[in-house]
């Protein structure tokens, strides 16, 4: 297993808004969501591009990639990673890229971007809404977002339909990259059933909470499942010497 990068650091600022990189330096370009901005340091906009570029060479052969994020347990940070990738690679890297909701249990995507959270995955499921009525065109260029839809009493039936395939061969014609958030993999069986439609899975371990029993039941499952696993994202680590000495060791 490859993999994706040796660590993207992140730590809680304002809003609870977590940023990637201990050494993030302010007045880099704002990313927007929904009626709010928010500003990505360059350390951070280059650590997202490095994982959106190690991503591209892992399925080269590709037009469309559809990527999932998961966590071992809730609480990694996996919505806001699949939030600011998804919208870096569409603002700076200038990629038509499509962010899912697949949390069906507790969505949040459809709160950050200030649009409405139905109708999404489980209509157009469970009720045949039409695909292009589930999609929410949003202030980021080239961001669009699939939120989950309504409330659904049994999102693991929801997400093995066959019409998933279906919505997924229909979204690659449309977008370049798919990035989907998906509900923790250890508590929830969705994601790992999510996980064998996807072309390949990054699972986020978040530092000091993340226990290795969990990161090594999480790829043991994904394992069983059959699923590509490209890589992994560390989130919330610290450095409680300086930088600069952890480079030198």
């Amino acid at each position: 297993m490859s993999k994706i990068t040796d660590a993207m650091d992140r730590s809680r600022r304002e809003q609870e808004r977590p940023v990637v990189g201990a050494d993030a330096t302010a007045g880099s370009p704002p990313v927007v969501f929904g009626a709010s901005r928010v500003g990505l340091p360059t350390s951070d906009i280059e650590a997202y591009q490095a994982l959106g570029s190690d991503v591209y060479l892992a399925l080269p052969d590709l037009s469309s990639r559809v990527v999932m994020l998961a966590s071992a347990e809730p609480g990694a940070g996996t919505s806001t990673v699949a939030r600011e990738f998804a919208a870096t690679l569409a603002v700076n890297g200038e990629v038509k890229t499509l962010l899912v909701d697949a949390n069906l249990r507790r969505p949040v995507l459809h709160d950050t971007f200030g649009v409405q959270r139905t109708p999404g995955i489980s209509d157009h499921v469970l009720a045949d809404v039409a695909l292009a009525g589930c999609l929410r065109d949003l202030d980021v260029p080239n961001l669009t977002l699939l939120p989950a839809g309504r409330p659904a009493v049994a999102p693991p039936r929801i997400l093995v339909d066959p019409r998933v395939d279906g919505m997924l061969s229909e979204l690659r014609d449309s977008f370049e990259l798919i990035v989907i958030d998906s509900a923790p993999l250890i508590p929830f069986a969705e994601g790992i059933q999510l996980s064998r439609k996807v072309d390949g899975v990054v699972p986020v371990v978040r530092s000091a909470t993340t226990k290795h029993a969990q990161a090594q039941r999480v790829l043991a499952l994904l394992d069983d499942a059959g699923a590509n696993v490209l890589g992994s994202v560390l989130n919330g680590r610290r450095f409680y010497i300086p930088k600069f000495i952890y480079n030198r060791l």
